[in-house]
């Protein structure tokens, strides 16, 4: 159990005769053990939206989302918000003021959250709606509350941010990677590209579209599916193809859990963080799994840091593979299979 859950946990007692409604960043099966009237959930990444699912089997009066915007529909009976903190304030800011659009004034939210992701700042961000007061904290965890004053009217497009590289028009929105600027490591990995590049490609982790839509301006005929366990990232990246008038299949997706074909190339920017911790396992799994999703003389093509060393991956898994291109920072593989 993470140490928000354990801090919910310490006032389990409160909810009990609530219908409550979680949100943000949820990171285990706590909400589903906590004892309500009843619980909605509504999760933004698809992984723990799958194991939640698979637990919910036999439990009553518990409903599961996996949706980016909060309707009127799903969040209606609720008396009680439980509102899981992000890594990222401007995450926060969106998810939250989508949720304040729906609600009815006096509802209660409770925000939870550790100090190093920026909790604290809640009370002044969201002061003009809610006045928020602190009911606990421990272990660098804070636990705040208060009632809803005031409605705030949501507007999505408020949200994106539009970036541009060559021409491009790459759209995101706050969580997603690449949403303050175009990554530096994306950018290298997409000056790789060429116009020979053809076949069936997929993008893991495609983020706000830019690797997808950068390749497809250079190399049109290129087949792409882009995949992200992220559903903000899966938004950015349909809009990103949309607003440069690109085709690809965009899918949620954890990795390569919801995918089926074998591909001619796959390329990522792959993540080394989940959330504030340092993870190497994404990388990981998607080496060793992408000999099961490559034609025969398929290519994997990714940028990790500099530091870092694939070269023992890589050797159990391709026939050969080089560094195609090298800065102080980032550094991009190549890996055939023959």
């Amino acid at each position: 159990m993470c140490k928000s859950s354990k801090l919910i946990l310490r006032h389990s007692s409160i909810f009990k005769t609530k219908k409550v409604f979680f949100s943000g960043n949820i990171q285990d099966n706590f909400p589903l053990r906590l004892s309500t009237v009843n619980t909605k959930i509504n999760l933004y990444k698809y992984n723990i939206y799958i194991n939640l699912k698979k637990n919910v089997k036999n439990i009553k009066n518990i409903h599961i989302y996996n949706n980016l915007l909060v309707s009127q529909e799903m969040i209606q009976n609720c008396d009680t918000i439980i509102y899981y903190w992000p890594k990222d304030k401007s995450e926060a800011q969106f998810q939250l003021i989508n949720l304040i659009s729906h609600l009815q004034i006096n509802t209660e939210i409770f925000i939870v959250g550790e100090n190093s992701s920026g909790v604290r700042s809640a009370p002044l961000i969201f002061k003009n709606w809610i006045t928020l007061n602190k009911i606990d904290s421990a272990k660098h965890s804070l636990l705040i509350s208060g009632f809803l004053k005031k409605q705030k009217k949501f507007i999505l497009e408020d949200f994106f941010k539009t970036h541009i590289w060559k021409k491009c028009f790459i759209q995101s929105l706050p969580g997603v990677f690449g949403y303050k600027k175009i990554d530096e490591g994306s950018e290298l990995l997409a000056s790789t590209f060429t116009k020979n590049i053809s076949g069936k490609v997929l993008d893991i982790g495609s983020g706000t579209g830019f690797l997808s839509a950068s390749l497809l301006c250079i190399s049109p005929q290129a087949i792409l599916t882009l995949v992200d366990n992220n559903i903000a990232a899966l938004k950015c990246s349909q809009y990103t193809l949309d607003s440069n008038q690109l085709k690809g299949t965009v899918i949620c997706s954890d990795l390569y859990s919801n995918i089926c074909q074998k591909f001619d190339l796959i390329i990522s920017n792959p993540p080394f963080h989940e959330d504030l911790k340092i993870n190497f396992n994404i990388i990981k799994k998607i080496i060793y799994a992408s000999k099961k999703y490559l034609t025969l003389e398929g290519e994997l093509r990714f940028v990790v840091n500099s530091f870092l060393n694939c070269d023992n991956l890589l050797e159990k898994i391709f026939k050969k593979y080089f560094i195609l291109k090298k800065t102080n920072k980032y550094k991009i593989y190549q890996a055939f299979l023959k």
